[in-house]
Order: structure tokens, then sequence, then C-alpha cells
């Protein structure tokens, strides 16, 4: 079968634990045309043990290497923009957080169903519900996509976790998602009621996955593997830009923010044979 899946992750910072848990989860993999990885400020032995990594699965498919120049933190929106337009991408994207990762026991099984069930919601993952912030409400209602679907400042987003989601590509093109205006936090929030607003429903892998928010983990039932772990040390684990520089997208109210944070330097390292 002709694959269908590009896999995206941004690696962040001294994290190597964290970068060999995800990357070893991806070595047997299916329906995948290519593997994007985004290199946020890491440290040289996590950069290092990338670099091997990639060079030992390019004998199955690409992989792709996006690293900010002079060892810049471009927040994760930014680099996720450049990381899908650098070249033509496969028909869904699959996207991990560092902290999110596969069981070792998923298998084709566990693909088979990834691939067929959003084969029929334009995105898959955790479904999660977070208050809006600010003004968020106002510029929402400035948006293209806004279909007068009432959202207020008491309004709560229903939406899949970022820290791993499969979305169909032509959906995210067809917005120009992500948002120039994005920068590190509320990406996923405001995705869905993008989706709301376009009458789309969110599809949730039964059985296949396990969020590890603090919230989730309050109500988990017992689960056996095969899953996709998703956010492993919930909201205490952020690190970097997610816990020391919280601007959400619109909570001033600015439809037309500064975009400085899409102006950096890339180097792209491309494995392939």
């Amino acid at each position: 079968m002709k694959p269908v899946f590009s896999i995206c992750a941004v690696l962040y910072g001294d994290h190597l634990d964290l970068a060999t848990r995800l990357l070893d989860s991806l070595r047997d993999v299916h329906y995948v045309q290519d593997i994007r990885l985004g290199l946020n400020a890491v440290h040289s032995r996590t950069q290092d043990y990338v670099h091997r990594w990639a060079a030992e699965q390019k004998r199955q498919r690409p992989v792709y290497l996006y690293q900010p120049t002079e060892g810049l933190n471009a927040g994760k929106y930014p680099l996720m923009r450049q990381m899908f337009r650098d070249r033509e991408i496969a028909k869904r994207i699959m996207w991990f957080d560092d902290d999110s990762y596969l069981d070792e026991q998923v298998g084709k099984p566990w693909w088979d169903q990834a691939m067929e069930l959003s084969r029929n919601f334009r995105q898959i993952g955790s479904i999660h519900s977070i208050r809006g912030r600010g003004r968020q409400h106002e510029v929402i209602a400035q948006q293209p996509w806004f279909r007068n679907k009432p959202f207020n400042a008491r309004s709560r987003f229903k939406f899949i976790t970022g820290g791993w989601w499969i979305a169909q590509t032509e959906f995210l093109r067809k917005w120009d998602y992500p948002f120039p205006d994005l920068y590190h936090n509320g990406g996923d929030s405001i995705l869905g009621e993008l989706l709301r607003q376009q009458d789309e429903p969110l599809g949730k892998l039964t059985g296949g996955m396990q969020c590890h928010c603090e919230d989730c983990m309050r109500k988990r039932s017992a689960r056996s593997a095969p899953v996709v772990h998703i956010n492993v040390g919930g909201r205490k684990g952020r690190r970097g830009l997610g816990v020391h520089d919280e601007r959400y997208i619109w909570a001033d109210g600015n439809s037309q923010p500064l975009l400085d944070h899409q102006n950096f330097s890339l180097s792209i390292y491309r494995y392939e044979i």
C-alpha cells in the first residue's frame, strides 16, 4: 500500500532520554512516506544521536532534519510550519511532541486502525477542553474560517491535544495551518475551534492511546498495550517556552500581531537513498 503518513516531531534542549525514547519507538513504522524532525536548541549529544539515527533509517525511508541556526529555540509552531512546507508532504501528518512515543508493542494492527480512522476524520487524537484566554474570541470572529458558531469570553475550546495527533494535510493546507500568528502555545485549541466552525468532528483513537496529562491520568482505566503515550509527565513535565513564555495566540485581542518569531535561519539535513 502507498505510504500515507509523514511523521513529524520537534525535539528540544538537553533531553537525550526523551529523544531516544521517541525515535526508538519509530524504528518499525507502517504506511510512512518520510520522517521530519525539528531540532529546537538541542544539546550536541542529542544532535549527534539524531543524525546517527537518521543515517540508519534512510535505508527504509527518507529522514529530514530541520535545525534553527545558532542554537535557537524557534518555538514549536514556526518550526512546524517550515517542516510542513519544505517539500511535498504525505496525505496525512502524524505529529509527536518529544514527550510522546509509541508503546513497544505497537505493531501493524495499531497502524491499520490509525490509518482507517484518519481516513474519516480531519483530525484524530486525545480530546480535551480548555477555557479560552483573554480576548481570543474577538480575533476568532475575524478569521476566514469563522462560520458564526457562538464563541465568547466564557466559551471552552474542544480540541485534540498537541502532544500527538493525525490530521489530513489537505485540510491544514487549505487554512494555512499552523497560522503565521502561532508561536509556541495554543495551537491545538485554536485548531479545535477551526474544526468546529467548519463542522468537522474530532476523531478519537479508542483504545490505541493513553494521554498522561493530570486530568486524563485521574480518569484513566486499566489499559493494555499497544498505545501511543501522549504528554508523558503532564503539565509538570513542560519545558522551555511552554513554561517561561506562555504567549497564547490572540489572547491580547490583536488580530495582526508582529511575526518576528517567523524570522529565523534554518539548516536542513536530508537523509535519503
